[in-house]
């Protein structure tokens, strides 16, 4: 009987263990679901917080964009502003406004205060030391730019100021606008390196364009060449990067040496000089000489270099009298040449990969630079000063070819 007991008790408690574990699992089952509509509905709040933000992005990237426009362009819409708030970045300093060409060197030697202050009194006047090798946020440049603005809202009552200009938001931006320009400046300035990286770069711009246009000219010229010496493909030979250089200079700068060379060849004030390359052979630069006069009778309306070719062909050409009498004053030379030993060093690189005939080179110069290659051909070019026509070079163009031979001769002879 008590077994009996027992046993029933024992499958009672079974009955209710197995009760509870269906409990438990149905529990476990609705955790289970409701976990999964979470992880849904939290990967849905990420996508949109996701779309949310490149939205806003894509919102600032606009912004952004139509701010520096309108930054950028604001000038331009406001100019009687400018010159309100421009004297009043140098007037803060202790500087005179209207002294225009030193202004902003007179700025670059300012230096800032050691004791991290925005401005000293000076006979009772602030004179402010603002630091613009520092950010435009610097609690000094901060202090500076709040000055100028206050100076340039108090301005209203002067007649330069139109309703348009006078609003916070444009003073403003004009105001940081031009304060980033004069520091640009002025970090240029005060870095000698800087100073001389750019003053390089603008003189080796101009050298360049005088180059071009020399180079330009003498293409222009190779047509009445090619009819008048009878070859062909001579613009081969032609490249900007083969040109001498045209040198301008101040007239107090102008050494006494180059000046008597200006003298000896009828050149006067503002005339460039010519730097010519050591490389280039002398019946090469005889033959640009030559280009060159070819231009210069062109320019005039004077006649082409095929008349003498066109005259023993049988054609009808003018008479010499007629070519003495339409060659004006506008004809003759506008540089000088500098000394041979002042060529410069400057290696045919051509930009073009203009190729370098044999011909074209100094045969001593190319013995020394075998790193240079060459290509043979233009053989006509070897003799070429031989043939040259007495018309067809300028008085100082035949005394310098001379110069440059004579020079050429001593060199060989010096083992240079």
């Amino acid at each position: 009987m008590n077994y009996n007991n027992f046993q029933q008790q024992l499958l009672t408690e079974m009955q209710k263990m197995n009760a509870r574990l269906a409990a438990v699992e149905s529990a476990s089952q609705i955790i289970l679901a409701n976990q999964q509509t979470a992880n849904e509905r939290a990967e849905q709040h990420e996508n949109a917080l996701k779309e949310l933000l490149t939205s806003v992005e894509a919102l600032m990237a606009s912004g952004a964009s139509k701010s520096t426009a309108g930054k950028k362009n604001i000038s331009n819409k406001h100019p009687d502003l400018k010159p309100i708030i421009q004297p009043i970045f140098f007037e803060l300093c202790g500087i005179d406004h209207k002294v225009r060409g030193e202004r902003t060197e007179l700025l670059a030697q300012i230096p800032p205060l050691e004791n991290g202050e925005a401005y000293e009194t000076v006979d009772g006047v602030k004179e402010w030391r603002p630091r613009w090798a520092a950010k435009i946020d610097d609690k000094v440049n901060t202090l500076y730019i709040a000055e100028v603005i206050d100076r340039v809202w108090d301005n209203e009552t002067t007649p330069e100021m139109k309703d348009d200009d006078y609003k916070c938001s444009v003073i403003t931006t004009m105001t940081k606008s031009y304060w980033r320009n004069l520091s640009q400046q002025i970090s240029i300035l005060v870095s000698a390196e800087k100073v001389e990286k750019l003053t390089n770069k603008q003189t080796n711009s101009r050298r360049r364009g005088r180059r071009q246009t020399v180079t330009n000219h003498r293409r222009g010229a190779i047509p009445d060449f090619e009819k008048s010496y009878e070859c062909e493909g001579s613009v081969a030979l032609i490249d900007m990067d083969y040109g001498s250089d045209y040198v301008s200079y101040e007239e107090g700068e102008l050494s006494t040496d180059s000046a008597e060379r200006r003298k000896d060849q009828n050149q006067g004030k503002g005339s460039q000089k010519v730097v010519g390359l050591e490389w280039r052979s002398l019946n090469y630069i005889a033959f640009l000489r030559v280009l060159d006069e070819i231009h210069r009778h062109r320019k005039s309306g004077g006649d082409n270099k095929g008349v003498e070719t066109n005259a023993q062909e049988g054609t009808a050409g003018p008479p010499s009298k007629r070519r003495k009498v339409t060659k004006p004053k506008d004809l003759h030379k506008t540089t000088f040449d500098a000394r041979p030993s002042k060529m410069s060093s400057r290696l045919p690189k051509s930009g073009k990969s203009t190729v370098l005939f044999n011909t074209m080179v100094n045969a001593a110069w190319l013995e020394a630079h075998k790193e240079v290659k060459v290509v043979e051909g233009m053989e006509w070019l070897k003799d070429f000063r031989k043939s040259i026509r007495e018309e067809d070079l300028a008085a100082e163009d035949k005394k310098y070819l001379d110069e440059l031979e004579e020079w050429n001769a001593d060199e060989e002879d010096n083992g240079n």
